[in-house]
């Protein structure tokens, strides 16, 4: 990589990072443009250089931030096949990002059909992870032949639930770590033989 493009990826990261804080913040609905511009220390218009919308960079921070989920979900996977590895590996993670999912899960309903069908879609990659870990512990008789997208349906809501209302249920913390446990031993429940 030359000089301007190291220049220009390091710009893109910066964005990224300021828009990251201030979504967690304010909420992405609530935040323009101008303020992750000035967040980042650049021009207004240089931010249109590297996001041709809010949107846009909205994807493109979540496409990071499950990207390592996506990593490290898929490489448990190969090594174990056991869900509840995964499903607690999975809200580690989203412990570690709590803030911005929250705030995905909270103003989902509100967003554009379009960034809410990207944000649904990048979802279902990683649903997609847990169908086939749960789709060979039935093949291989350790978990019960139930409908696995109901299943999924049921353990992503009940999270995105918790992080929607993360405020109902705690002042401070992390609300998925206080039902860490709880979620786990529900969704277990369903997958019982």
């Amino acid at each position: 990589m030359n000089k301007r493009q190291l220049q220009k990826q390091f710009t893109r990261e910066k964005i990224i990072a300021a828009a990251k804080e201030i979504f967690i913040e304010k909420g992405i609905i609530n935040t323009a443009t101008s303020q992750i511009a000035e967040a980042a220390g650049i021009a207004h218009g240089t931010l249109f250089l590297h996001f041709p919308s809010k949107d846009a960079l909205v994807i493109e921070l979540l496409d990071v931030e499950l990207l390592k989920f996506n990593s490290a979900i898929k490489q448990l996977i190969v090594t174990t096949s056991s869900i509840e590895k995964v499903l607690d590996q999975y809200l580690l993670l989203i412990i570690q990002e709590e803030g911005f999912f929250s705030t995905l899960a909270r103003e989902l309903p509100y967003y554009k059909s379009e960034l809410r069908r990207k944000i649904l879609f990048r979802e279902s990659l990683i649903r997609e992870h847990f169908h086939q870990a749960i789709k060979r512990g039935v093949k291989d008789d350790i978990y019960a032949k139930i409908d696995i997208p109901s299943a999924l349906t049921f353990l992503f809501g009940t999270i995105n639930y918790y992080l929607s209302l993360k405020t109902s249920f705690v002042q401070k913390g992390s609300v998925i770590e206080k039902f860490h446990y709880q979620i786990i031993d529900t969704f277990l429940k369903i997958l019982e033989k």
